[in-house]
């Protein structure tokens, strides 16, 4: 797969370039007191507005289908196909831009980001992206005051056979920080 860098980004975006698009794929959710579960993912990154960030749109459903149907060897495309939506799990937004005035370290860009989500949850981000890899941990966490008890998160993701790898741990509910959801997603070619 060819991939081109949009006309109309800003230089600061170009490392992250290649995570622009909208992603479909499934993987599995588990975690201290929820069972395993099987998801569908959707998730979009565009560059809104063409500043220097790109805007970031995530949803999550539990699938219809039992935890086990998951294939991690399937692209993430043909996986999520094989799905069925059920309820929405968890959705987010947010931002994510190159550190304005940061060096380079060790070949990788400096990464900050910021999300939200209807749970009740603010979290800033600190993080590098070298090439294909993108690693981001949680800087800041902000709840309201019902708001779950997550203390700290981390996610990591590369792009490997062109699908998008993700997986994002957390620590909750006082469990230490582990495994929550890991899938595979592939670009949408509608």
């Amino acid at each position: 797969m060819v991939f081109h860098i949009p006309d109309n980004l800003a230089p600061e975006c170009y490392p992250l370039a290649w995570l622009m698009d909208s992603w479909r794929g499934a993987g599995v959710l588990e975690y201290e007191g929820i069972e395993a579960a099987a998801y569908l993912h959707e998730l979009t990154i565009d560059n809104d507005n063409g500043g220097p960030h790109l805007r970031v749109r995530s949803d999550i459903w539990l699938a219809n289908e039992p935890a086990g149907i998951v294939d991690q060897e399937v692209p993430g495309g043909a996986m999520y196909a094989e799905l069925t939506k059920g309820e929405i799990w968890s959705s987010l937004t947010g931002y994510v831009r190159a550190t304005p005035g940061a060096d380079k370290r060790d070949g990788a860009t400096l990464l900050e980001a910021m999300t939200s989500s209807p749970a009740g949850h603010a979290i800033t981000w600190a993080g590098l992206i070298k090439g294909p890899q993108i690693q981001l941990a949680a800087d800041a966490i902000a709840a309201t005051p019902t708001a779950g008890d997550i203390t700290a998160a981390r996610v990591v993701g590369g792009l490997v056979h062109s699908d998008l790898f993700v997986a994002y741990d957390m620590a909750a509910f006082g469990a230490e920080l582990r495994s929550y959801i890991a899938g595979r997603l592939s670009r949408v070619h509608e």
